[in-house]
């Protein structure tokens, strides 16, 4: 059976080895077994790690992850089924829900705003089913508009955070390329960019949100009104 270290998981996993540590003391990766006095990791890991990852791909926090993985699941089942009945095992971009999921999605806020989330974007008519491109930009949606804030300015707050978070995607990418070949990593550009991409899905959607949640706090605060 392989084993495997700490630092040959970190490799072929593409998680850090500090971040495995971290995901032991947050109970979401199994402690590792021993060798004398070295920790070695099986497949078992290995598999959990990259569950970890595609379940942080799309959107889901530690702590909601812990609870998918202390869920019981179907030998034939899939880990994704607990979070998304409509999850088919191939890749897709957005959701798909027939008209009775968009109303309880929606509840009794649709009569109000189903044209507006159509007209800006967030919503795609398609036959008898309804495409959301964005899942999480729709939930924002549905979180301002219930707090006061219509839906055609939420659409544009939607563009301004799309294109500064491209712009900055783009900044990233191009230190990255810069580096490549130098003092990142030395293999050459395209491995360079498919590591990094990799291994900063996950850390993006940990302090992604945090971070522009403060540089709202400081913008707020530093306007004259």
């Amino acid at each position: 059976m392989d084993r495997y270290s700490r630092l040959q998981l970190a490799e072929l996993s593409g998680v850090a080895a500090r971040t495995i540590r971290y995901y032991h003391s947050v109970g979401v990766l199994p402690k590792p077994g021993r060798a004398g006095k070295e920790a070695v990791y099986g497949p078992e890991h290995l598999d959990r790690l990259r569950a970890i990852t595609a379940m942080q791909s799309r959107g889901l926090r530690l702590d909601a992850i812990r609870e998918v993985f202390a869920a019981e699941v179907p030998a034939d089942g899939d880990w994704r089924e607990l979070f998304d009945p409509r999850y088919s095992g191939e890749p897709e971009t957005g959701a798909l829900l027939d008209d009775d999921a968009l109303t309880e999605l929606l509840g009794d806020r649709r009569p109000e705003i189903l044209d507006d989330l159509l007209a800006a974007g967030y919503l795609e008519c398609r036959g008898d089913a309804w495409h959301i491109p964005e899942p999480a930009m729709l939930s924002g949606a549905l979180v301002l508009y219930d707090v006061g804030t219509d839906i055609a300015l939420s659409g544009v707050l939607r563009k301004l955070i799309r294109t500064h978070i491209a712009a900055l995607a783009d900044d990233m990418v191009r230190t990255i390329r810069d580096a490549a070949g130098a003092e990142y990593s030395g293999e050459g550009v395209r491995p360079d960019l498919d590591r990094f991409r990799d291994r900063f899905r996950a850390a993006a959607h940990e302090v992604g949100g945090a971070t522009l949640v403060e540089e709202i706090e400081r913008a707020v605060r530093q306007q004259d009104i």
